[in-house]
């Protein structure tokens, strides 16, 4: 699991060191990634969530985030995975 953002890197390190998060955040300040996976919106992207299965392939792409049930929908998709 990896995150990614448009922010710098020393930023991302701040941010990820202060909410504990258990993974690395990608920084993609010249928004590449971003653009590469169209979810650029002007000058932000949107926040989504790609589900990449065990063959590397997109197993699902959550495009509409909502921040109090993500993680919880997320993981019940994964653990349903084979």
């Amino acid at each position: 699991m990896f995150g990614a953002s448009a922010d710098k890197v020393s930023f991302n390190q701040e941010f990820s060191d202060d909410k504990g998060y258990p993974y690395p955040l990608i920084s993609d300040p010249e928004l590449k990634l971003i653009k590469d996976l169209g979810i650029l919106t002007g000058k932000f992207s949107k926040r989504v969530t790609f589900v990449i299965g065990k063959d590397g392939k997109i197993a699902k792409i959550y495009d509409t985030v909502k921040p109090a049930t993500h993680a919880k929908d997320v993981l019940e998709f994964v653990k349903g995975l084979k």
